[in-house]
């Protein structure tokens, strides 16, 4: 599924406009609706672990640049 121009704009700041991810939630429910409760919990279950990556990786990154501002004495404040 591919988005096109006239369903989503995304917005600068985060993945989709409430527009499009409102279409975007829509066609999803109409795409699992046929899966089974199994096939639906793993489905999710991957979408969590999606999630957790990404926070992990955002946290990673937090650190990193906390530890770089910690020994650059030029950005002591």
């Amino acid at each position: 599924m591919r988005p096109n121009g006239d369903n989503f704009h995304l917005s600068p700041h985060v993945g989709l406009s409430h527009v499009g991810f409102d279409h975007l939630r829509t066609q999803l429910v109409d795409l699992v609706e046929p899966l089974n409760d199994q096939q639906l919990l793993s489905l999710a279950d991957g979408i969590h672990e999606l999630l957790r990556q990404r926070r992990a990786l955002r946290q990673h990154h937090v650190e990193r640049l906390r530890h770089r501002l910690n020994e650059d004495p030029d950005f002591d404040i």
